[in-house]
């Protein structure tokens, strides 16, 4: 008896510690891949946060604010998280407003934590309220393309009808769900912070001159809008690694980049009256001279991670590490 005692601890004890040392070379292995922050050195002046936009519906229109919660996963603002509301057709697809123009007519108003009012031209608001949907028991709906998943919770019937007379001017044809945050260390679908550097939209601008009207940094839906330096150039962002926006290294929202962002028949889409440019423009004129990573897709704009979790704030000086420095 006492000899099966030992070997049960024993046994234990074994598992305890081949546990913990499994548990030890995950934690050495996550952190070793994380990068490190460049010296205090190698950090430049960019500019300043000129414009943050915080979308809470995908392919809706944006709600511009002053300051906001920068995360792992994107801006959070009033409880409310970036693309928390997503909508579906009925072939399954993600509406998004490259294919369905007048998402960018709904417009999300904060009026309470984790809740929404949508409003649409000649339609009645609605309310949105997460507390309420997210309240349990509440049924979860998995949509799964490729590795990805997004686990949604469908809105009631008068949020879908709303969306679909808002959209398609008709009762029926769109569902609109509460996109559930990921697990922790579940992968993203995409990187969560787009930034535009205003003064490569405005040598867009430039090129399109006397062909379309001038486009808004708007029309390419970035989450921040940088007002760089005089000194520097349009399309500096192709060598970002790293962006500060602070002065204290330690306790700055600290962001890496990721990719380029690859533009596709979004940013032809008017964000005043929400019809295509006839002459498929500006995606056109990028692809003269933006084809970087993509022969099909122009490159506008960069997708970054969240390194350092923290407040962002407008008129943040924002500083660089570029890629050749790391």
């Amino acid at each position: 008896m006492r000899s099966l005692k030992v070997i049960a601890w024993l046994g234990l004890s074994i598992g305890a510690a081949v546990g913990g040392i499994t548990i030890w070379l995950a934690y050495r292995k996550q952190n070793g891949r994380r990068p490190q922050l460049p010296s205090a050195d190698r950090w430049q002046h960019l500019g300043t946060l000129k414009i943050i936009n915080f979308y809470p519906v995908k392919g809706g229109a944006p709600i511009r604010l002053e300051e906001v919660e920068c995360t792992e996963l994107g801006l959070h603002s009033n409880g409310l998280w970036e693309r928390c509301l997503v909508a579906y057709d009925e072939c399954g697809a993600v509406v998004f407003a490259g294919s369905y123009p007048r998402m960018l007519s709904v417009r999300p108003v904060v009026v309470g934590e984790k809740v929404l009012r949508l409003e649409a031209p000649y339609m009645p608001p609605i309310i949105v309220d997460l507390n309420e949907l997210l309240s349990e028991p509440y049924q979860i709906v998995e949509k799964r393309k490729k590795r990805n998943v997004k686990r949604l919770v469908e809105c009631r019937a008068d949020h879908n009808e709303w969306l679909s007379r808002a959209v398609l001017q008709r009762e029926h044809g769109l569902r609109l769900y509460v996109k559930l945050k990921p697990y922790p260390g579940e992968k993203l679908d995409i990187s969560p912070v787009m930034v535009m550097h205003e003064r490569s939209v405005h040598d867009l601008n430039v090129r399109l001159s006397g062909k379309v009207k001038p486009v808004d940094c708007q029309q390419f839906r970035g989450n921040l809008v940088v007002d760089s330096d005089v000194h520097i150039p349009p399309y500096n962002e192709d060598n970002w690694q790293w962006l500060r926006f602070g002065e204290d290294i330690e306790h700055a929202v600290v962001m890496r980049y990721n990719s380029d962002c690859l533009r596709c028949i979004l940013v032809n889409v008017n964000v005043e009256n929400y019809t295509r440019n006839a002459d498929f423009e500006p995606l056109r004129m990028l692809k003269k001279y933006r084809l970087r990573q993509n022969p099909k897709e122009p490159s506008m704009g960069v997708y970054l991670d969240v390194y350092n979790c923290g407040t962002l704030k407008l008129g943040d000086n924002i500083y660089v590490n570029y890629k050749n420095m790391s």
